[in-house]
């Protein structure tokens, strides 16, 4: 889904440069659309005026979005040559501006004549100009306007069959109302075209500009179809809503400038302006309901942040983040300055500026920010793993069991389609029951640099495990996901062999189920090359998932009956083997993050409920009693007997315990 930045036309909230800033800081700009500073029309300053404004900018953090020029703005048949020169000037300004548009029209032609007659002139016009600017790296967007040639969404959309990936596209909703002209129809014509919006409205039958939304400008409905695009959409305001310096060299036609002003309602420029921009911020709003937060901006977090930089989530907006790190916060803040920074998670979890959140820090942190962000009435998702032992998860989900947020875990492998048709495989019932699983999962290779990045990192007291709790959370929830799980756990996790670290970095798991069936589960950071090969034997068939590929032998007696039957002692049963198609796309942590937006508010159903993190942890922190007890450990496991170990653990650890008990970074990298 789309994300939208805002742009607008700040010389209709003050003439000067400052007041322009601060107009659009104080409504959630972040882009100028440049027209005019100080009375003087950005397309006529200098390089060196250029140059010296655009250290303002830079020093405000405000960035220029396109220069809203006036070519084009001419009649047809007057003289193009001296309008050129001028255009090839603010190219140059563009440049320097860092612009990637100019907006232009496509020339004045009087109403009792014939727009076709002048279309080959148009076309040399509009191309010049086009081919000019391309080639300086900067793409002219042409306007549709009263009076001009485009004046029509047909001979706009002749222009840019003519003109191809030459020319961008403004739709400009209020001026095909005042041509009557459906917006609406304009913009499914043009819709492969358009390049960014203008956004104001006005009210059919009239010359009146209103706040979007409140006309007949079908805003609502072009927005929620532009939303649909997975990309980054510039969205310019455009008030129109109180007669501003420069409007008379906009507008031709005197008796249009009177009635507009007769429905000005605003006492002033900054309160008309601050009606627009509210007015499309609630567009956009309503689109993208959820106000969406991520405490923890490291490496997980900073995955996520890009998802929403990228408009790949649906139905949230990120409005904030927190993290203890002031370096993350000034990073935010450089990449998107409308994101509000908080100094920790609890500060924006009792800001009251999100709807959801997302809980990526260390691993110790999950249970007690989810646990706060469902008391505070906010949606949450947690990362993996639930946290670091099940005493803690268990108290985590019995809160939401009394909360009516939505709760869940991102465990993002769930939408693999090679896993989710296993796990139909498996069970489904064709195949009888499970004997024997085996997964191998060597493929995690990580250097003694990686451990020594953070001082927390591969430590007790700081992460409270290692390969487990960092690399395999996944494959672990998988693993149940799939097999269901076992009764007993019998393992051996070698701590420190492969890297100086007081965690396990080499582990292998034997369980065992209630019918009989056994699994086998082997991991480690220290093997290259390595190998992710699950292989799950049924009674009627065997499943071996490896590099993405699902593949099934398929017996045609099941095991149980052929060896009880077979009458030599050396017969095989007979079957065939298959390569299976699996359907749907491998969406990871976004489709996570949109199921999760989706069931907040539609109802629908989540890859994985939060609850559900406790299985996989299950399994964990059974396999670390058992070694550290040297016997096999009983499902569900001691949790008071698993936290007295740890915690003899954590008292040997060269992190102090204090350390899990901050609001911290996310430093744990899942990967």
């Amino acid at each position: 889904m789309a994300r939208f930045l805002f742009s607008a036309f700040s010389d209709e909230a003050a003439g000067g440069l400052e007041g322009q800033i601060a107009a659009c800081k104080a409504n959630g700009i972040t882009h100028m659309e440049l027209r005019g500073i100080d009375g003087k029309n950005i397309s006529d300053f200098t390089a060196e005026e250029a140059k010296a404004l655009k250290k303002k900018l830079d020093a405000a953090g405000m960035k220029v979005s396109s220069i809203g020029s006036h070519y084009g703005k001419l009649d047809i048949g007057d003289d193009f040559a001296e309008h050129f020169e001028a255009f090839q000037n603010t190219v140059k300004v563009a440049d320097i501006l860092e612009a990637e548009y100019i907006r232009i029209f496509s020339f004045f032609i009087d109403e009792d004549e014939d727009p076709a007659d002048y279309w080959e002139e148009v076309l040399s016009r509009v191309s010049q100009m086009a081919n000019y600017a391309r080639k300086k790296g900067i793409l002219c967007c042409h306007e549709n306007e009263r009076g001009i040639f485009g004046n029509t969404a047909e001979r706009c959309l002749q222009l840019h069959e003519a003109l191809g990936e030459k020319l961008g596209c403004i739709l400009d909703p209020a001026n095909y109302i005042l041509c009557g002209v459906d917006p609406a129809q304009a913009f499914e014509m043009l819709e492969p075209y358009i390049t960014y919006m203008h956004i104001k409205d006005a009210i059919k039958g009239t010359r009146a500009v209103v706040p979007a939304g409140a006309g007949d400008g079908s805003l609502e409905r072009i927005l929620t179809k532009l939303a649909q695009r997975d990309e980054v959409f510039l969205l310019s305001v455009e008030p129109h809503l109180k007669v501003f310096p420069g409007l008379d060299g906009l507008e031709r036609d005197e008796e249009t400038i009177r009635e507009m002003a007769e429905n000005y309602i605003y006492p002033d420029n900054a309160a008309s302006f601050a009606a627009a921009c509210q007015a499309v911020h609630a567009l956009v709003e309503k689109i993208q309901p959820i106000r969406f937060g991520i405490i923890g901006v490291g490496n997980i977090g900073t995955s996520h942040f890009m998802a929403f930089q990228g408009g790949k989530i649906r139905e949230m907006r990120l409005v904030a983040v927190a993290d203890i790190n002031p370096d993350r916060l000034e990073w935010v803040e450089e990449e998107n300055p409308e994101i509000l920074r908080f100094p920790d998670g609890m500060a924006l979890l009792e800001s009251g500026s999100c709807d959801a959140v997302i809980i990526a820090t260390p691993h110790y942190l999950h249970p007690p920010l989810v646990q706060a962000a469902l008391a505070n009435g906010l949606h949450v998702i947690s990362e993996k793993p639930a946290g670091v032992y099940t005493k803690q998860v268990r108290e985590m989900n019995e809160a939401a069991a009394k909360s009516d947020k939505v709760f869940a875990i991102m465990f993002n492998q769930r939408t693999n389609p090679v896993y989710r048709k296993l796990r139909e495989l498996v069970q489904g019932g064709e195949y009888g029951e499970m004997r024997r699983m085996s997964w191998l999962i060597t493929d995690w290779y990580r250097t003694q640099s990686y451990y020594d990045s953070g001082g927390w990192r591969a430590t007790w007291a700081g992460e409270g495990g290692g390969v487990l709790l960092n690399q395999c959370p996944h494959n672990l929830d998988l693993w149940q996901w799939i097999c269901g799980m076992p009764t007993k756990i019998q393992a051996v996790c070698h701590e420190g062999k492969w890297h100086n670290i007081e965690v396990e970095d080499d582990v292998s798991i034997y369980a065992e189920y209630a019918n009989g069936a056994t699994g086998v589960f082997v991991t480690t950071t220290g093997d290259y090359p390595g190998t992710n090969r699950l292989e799950i034997t049924m009674d009627g068939g065997k499943f071996v998932c490896e590099n993405d590929v699902l593949t099934v032998y398929k017996l045609e007696t099941p095991l149980s009956e052929h060896l009880a039957a077979a009458k030599t002692g050396f017969g095989r049963p007979r079957g065939s083997r298959v390569q299976v198609d699996t359907e749907g796309a491998n969406e990871q942590h976004v489709g996570i993050l949109n199921a999760f937006a989706a069931t907040v508010l539609h109802g629908d159903t989540l890859y994985a409920q939060g609850v559900e993190g406790i299985n996989g942890l299950s399994i964990s922190n059974a396999a670390h009693l058992s070694s550290w007890l040297g016997r096999t450990i009983e499902l569900p496991v001691d949790e008071d007997l698993f936290y007295e170990e740890l915690q003899k653990k954590i008292a040997g650890s060269t992190v102090q315990k204090e350390a899990k008990s901050v609001v911290a970074s996310d430093m744990a990298d899942s990967f």
